[in-house]
């Protein structure tokens, strides 16, 4: 299967044509659309760069379009957030602030579910398509947990600052960033629980299921998808 895959979908070296399931990066693009709905000025320029990374030539092309995505995302979903949380970049390797800190949190878990699920199905987490083959890191599990993040990180990031249930008490200052204490955890992990384990009906799959489904099902599709890669679909919002 590792061989399959790496046939299948090795991106080009040369920086050539991206290869398919190429639609990653537009999934994630579109989830932080939809994500951001009401932001009329955002959303045209996140629009804008759906329509160009759909036209992508080549990998880094992609990559370039998904990052000034991301970038433009966080310049509006920072507003969303009380004001004694502030929010100005996103920042890792350390978190640099406490909002920082739960949207890696949540990275880290979504990526260790991932992950499971990859191993799980016989696929090696190893091979990446957007983000290069590493040593010590899945990278089709990040792939593949993109368009997640809009949907659980940073949704149930402002969520848990809206609504007061993480405050200042919840966090310490360790090893150069910001990071949850052991409070801090146990509410930020009862809280994700509950947010990916939560039913709801998806337009996409036609029928209720959950967060941590359709993580699953990601896997899946993939999978399916290294002998006919045109039917792979990301995961999106409704």
């Amino acid at each position: 299967m590792r061989a399959k895959k790496s046939r299948a979908f090795s991106p080009p070296s040369d920086g050539g044509e991206v290869s398919p399931p190429s639609d990653g990066g537009e999934g994630e693009i579109q989830n932080l659309e939809t994500a951001l709905a009401g932001g009329e000025s955002e959303l045209g320029l996140l629009d804008g760069l759906l329509h160009a990374a759909s036209r992508a030539a080549n990998i880094d092309e992609l990559r370039g379009y998904e990052g000034a995505a991301t970038a433009r995302y966080f310049a509006c979903w920072g507003r969303f957030l009380p004001p004694e949380f502030p929010f100005e970049r996103r920042s890792t390797r350390p978190p640099l602030n406490a909002v920082n800190a739960c949207i890696s949190f949540a990275s880290t878990l979504l990526y260790s579910e991932m992950a499971a699920f990859i191993h799980a199905h016989g696929l090696d987490a190893s091979l990446g398509l957007l983000h290069s083959t590493e040593n010590g890191r899945w990278s089709l599990a990040l792939d593949l947990i993109e368009p997640f993040r809009p949907a659980l990180g940073e949704a149930l990031t402002l969520d848990l600052f809206s609504h007061q249930i993480l405050g200042k008490a919840h966090f310490e200052n360790r090893n150069g960033g910001v990071y949850l204490n052991d409070e801090g955890r146990k509410k930020f992990l009862l809280q994700y629980e509950r947010r990916f384990e939560r039913q709801f009906m998806s337009e996409a799959a036609g029928h209720r299921t959950t967060l941590r489904q359709q993580l699953e099902n990601q896997a899946i599709l993939f999978k399916s998808s290294l002998y006919e890669p045109e039917t792979f679909q990301p995961f999106l919002i409704n």
